[in-house]
């Protein structure tokens, strides 16, 4: 009786042991799958994998630009949230890509977007040009005093004193959707390719309005261009198909900023008229 008492706990815990280790070797991570995205299986056999294996993935915003960094598929993404969520991402109808409105590494259209986390979730925020409708000139009359000497200024002028979009963070993120695939050569749609192609101005702040200036003249000559005192330096950070996550060097102080698009649409730069602004205020909260 002894003997089979001992012989029932004996399999029992072997029992055990097996299906702690068969769970073990079911589960699946992130490194896991880019190996395999590495080692070239196919799409559908690392799908298949991760469906049936036990989800231990990280799927966290830099997570999952690491996963497009190594080149995995964006419908191997889908599946490992799939897996991790229990529920369908999209429908037959809809691309796995555009899925997820505020995942950075999901399909946009063309523009720049402001992504915040809030309640530990992220959120993507599209950002509207402000386009310079007018211009000021600063410095004539101190000119005329110096015969021509000091130099006269020509600002870009934007209306209101700040702008709609408002940002707490001093060191907000922006991600950038492009027309990489041209090369900079797609002069008909006007999409640029690189972040290379924006400065990002801090803005003298007036009474009714914004102003930076982007020229600079004398007697002597002019010199076009933005004034080294308004430009803010930023990074940006290639994550392939035309994504590119940027933000500033250095945190930001409170004021008022914008994404200057270098000789945008058909503006005239030298008279600061037309020219485009992908504005927002930065408005940290005490």
């Amino acid at each position: 009786m002894r003997r089979r008492g001992f012989f029932l706990l004996t399999v029992f815990s072997l029992l055990i042991c097996f299906s702690l280790s068969a769970s073990a070797q079911d589960a699946m991570s992130n490194d896991e799958v880019i190996s395999l995205t590495k080692a070239g299986l196919a799409n559908s056999v690392i799908i298949g994998k991760i469906r049936t294996s036990k989800p231990m993935f990280d799927l966290s915003t830099d997570s999952l630009i690491k996963l497009k960094q190594a080149g995995v598929h964006d419908d191997v993404v889908t599946a490992m949230l799939e897996a991790k969520t229990g529920r369908p991402i999209s429908g037959p109808a809809t691309s796995s890509t555009t899925a997820d409105p505020d995942n950075p590494m999901s399909k946009h259209t063309f523009g720049i977007y402001l992504y915040e986390e809030k309640e530990g979730k992220g959120k993507m925020t599209q950002m509207k040009p402000t386009v310079s409708a007018q211009n000021r000139t600063g410095g004539l009359f101190t000119s005329s005093l110096t015969y021509g000497i000091s130099k006269v200024k020509t600002k870009a002028n934007l209306p209101g004193r700040t702008a709609d979009m408002q940002i707490p963070s001093t060191a907000p993120v922006f991600y950038f959707y492009l027309d990489a695939a041209s090369g900079g050569l797609n002069t008909a749609s006007g999409v640029p390719s690189d972040p290379k192609e924006f400065t990002l101005v801090r803005f003298n702040q007036r009474d009714d309005n914004r102003e930076v200036t982007i020229a600079k003249s004398n007697a002597f000559g002019g010199k076009g261009g933005l004034s080294d005192e308004y430009v803010v330096q930023f990074k940006a950070e290639d994550l392939g198909d035309g994504i590119f996550k940027v933000s500033p060097m250095n945190e930001l102080k409170k004021g008022e900023y914008g994404f200057y698009l270098v000789n945008s649409g058909n503006s005239n730069a030298a008279a600061a008229v037309g020219t485009k602004f992908f504005d927002f205020g930065v408005n940290p909260i005490p």
